[in-house]
């Protein structure tokens, strides 16, 4: 390592935040440098659930390939097998009668659901095994970023009380939703308006197992249609303006929550939001039959009111915002730890090259000066922005599922896989094929969000979601071949058009049903 301005630091690099980020962080640095002086401040003593406890295919490759987890991810977390949707409306109580959304076989690619506190706390273990100093419980406070080459200095206060001033050469905020680099600073923003969903969201026990005999039994064509394992999915139970998601845990907990728009719903009444959210589970037949007897686990609740945020810078002179920090969408996709890996593996390759004397001039300007911004806000309105009015409409849902889902295979997933070395340093979608891909899939993404718009004027919003199995004949890969399943989508698209466009209006059906409609009696595949 070659010796800079600031050796006199007390740390080269200090990371406020040990859970996934942080860890990870700290993890590759010491790999490649050993004996950087990393001391990490976490403020909590024991890890909590996370809103994100799914990982896609992006998440998975930064899981199995980057940080080499692979062996303890099979041993300790489960293995997912895709993500699964389930429609319904307001005049079914069947969980058969659903339509269902999905992968038919196993996916292709390494994804988990993961027990986040068990896994934040094996990075931070691993971390700590190569050398990083670590004070927890712990918080940093009254922090002092300096605009020339002295160190940065921050406040260190212990759960006894001590307090402690050190230096460093970078810091690094880790610290999650609290993003304190970025409160300080004044470049947080929330999507407000634009997005104004909230979650809430807890463990069961004794949930219904969708792959059991006792499920199974009597509706053998239900049960054959799907031959990967509904139960490892990521269940996702479909509504106008809301999604709930479905989470099997490794300690035979499930994780359940809900996210909502709250312009277009809200929870049932209830005497707290645990009853809340359990009163809304069994409004859905598939909720009901999987939740009717299972039980809440204790002081397990957690709730925010305002889910998305974004910073408008993540890094500056020797700072860096990394994973949740930085900023956070939606968990719908399962995505969070897509932009975790990005952002740190990007700001821990510009720190290597510090380090070891290199100019990093061009990563700066590149991850400081709108990089992050121009990236979420392509995710936001390719993926986001409007979804809540059609995701109650299976078939709407149909056709964004195969096109979000083929342009994400063919771009960011491709991608990463091809050549992670570059990759990784970039940011998603931000480039001329990315920027492309980006603006059709906002384009698409608004005009599902008209469909659904006249589909309920017309009375005729959810009108296959029941009896229908949308179920892919193959999974997507990280190839051009997804091009195959992007055009299926393209005209699923364009026959939700059409038939919309000239469907008459059904005047016995009300907008505020959301999904009402007549069972239809098609079974379709791409």
């Amino acid at each position: 390592m070659t010796s800079s301005p600031t050796s006199q630091a007390d740390y080269d690099v200090i990371i406020a935040g040990g859970s996934f980020s942080g860890a990870a962080a700290a993890l590759l640095l010491k790999r490649d440098l050993p004996d950087l002086r990393i001391l990490i401040v976490e403020r909590k003593s024991e890890f909590d659930k996370k809103v994100g406890e799914s990982t896609s295919e992006v998440g998975g490759s930064f899981l199995t390939r980057v940080l080499n987890l692979s062996s303890y991810l099979s041993a300790h977390h489960i293995n997912k097998h895709g993500l699964r949707m389930w429609f319904c409306n307001d005049r079914n109580d069947s969980p058969y009668e659903c339509s269902e959304l999905g992968p038919r076989f196993q996916s292709r690619l390494p994804t988990y659901q993961l027990d986040r506190s068990k896994l934040d706390q094996h990075i931070l273990d691993e971390a700590v095994k190569l050398g990083c100093e670590l004070h927890r419980p712990a918080t940093v406070r009254n922090i002092v970023l300096n605009d020339n080459d002295a160190p940065h200095s921050v406040e260190i206060t212990r759960e006894n009380g001590e307090v402690k001033r050190a230096t460093c050469r970078w810091l690094l905020d880790a610290s999650g939703k609290a993003t304190l680099l970025g409160k300080q600073l004044g470049t947080v923003k929330p999507l407000g308006d634009e997005h104004p969903t909230s979650s809430v969201w807890t463990r069961y026990r004794n949930v219904n197992d969708v792959d059991s005999a006792a499920v199974r039994a009597g509706h053998d064509e239900w049960a054959s249609r799907v031959w990967a394992a509904r139960s490892v999915a990521t269940n996702h139970l479909m509504g106008r303006g809301w999604w709930c998601w479905l989470i099997p845990l490794s300690d035979g907990t499930l994780s359940a929550g809900i996210v909502w728009d709250r312009t277009l719903y809200d929870l049932p009444p209830g005497e707290n939001m645990a009853a809340r959210l359990h009163a809304h589970l069994l409004s859905h037949p598939v909720g009901k039959l999987m939740f009717e007897h299972a039980e809440q686990v204790e002081d397990d609740l957690y709730y925010y009111k305002n889910l998305s945020y974004y910073n408008e810078s993540m890094c500056g002179n020797r700072w860096a915002l990394l994973g949740d920090a930085a900023g956070f969408i939606d968990p719908l996709y399962s995505q969070g730890l897509d932009y975790c890996g990005h952002t740190v593996y990007a700001v821990t390759s510009m720190l290597k090259k510090d380090f070891r004397g290199e100019c990093i001039a061009a990563e700066k300007a590149y991850l400081g000066e709108g990089a992050y911004g121009r990236s979420y806000r392509y995710w936001f309105e390719a993926l986001y922005k409007g979804k809540y009015h059609y995701m109650g409409d299976a078939e709407l849902m149909w056709a964004a599922f195969l096109m979000d889902l083929a342009t994400y295979f063919v771009g960011p997933v491709r991608l990463v896989y091809s050549n992670p070395s570059y990759e990784w340093t970039r940011l998603p979608y931000d480039g001329p094929a990315g920027k492309f891909f980006a603006r059709f899939m906002a384009f698409y993404n608004r005009r599902l969000k008209a469909i659904a718009t006249k589909r309920i004027a017309k009375g005729i919003y959810g009108m296959n979601n029941l009896h229908h199995s949308y179920l892919l004949k193959e999974n997507f890969a990280p190839n051009f071949g997804s091009f195959k399943l992007l055009w299926q989508g393209i005209k699923v698209w364009i026959k939700a058009e059409i038939s919309t466009a000239l469907a008459s209006p059904r005047k016995e059906m009300t907008a505020s049903s959301a999904t009402t409609m007549e069972p239809g009696a098609a079974t379709t595949s791409a």
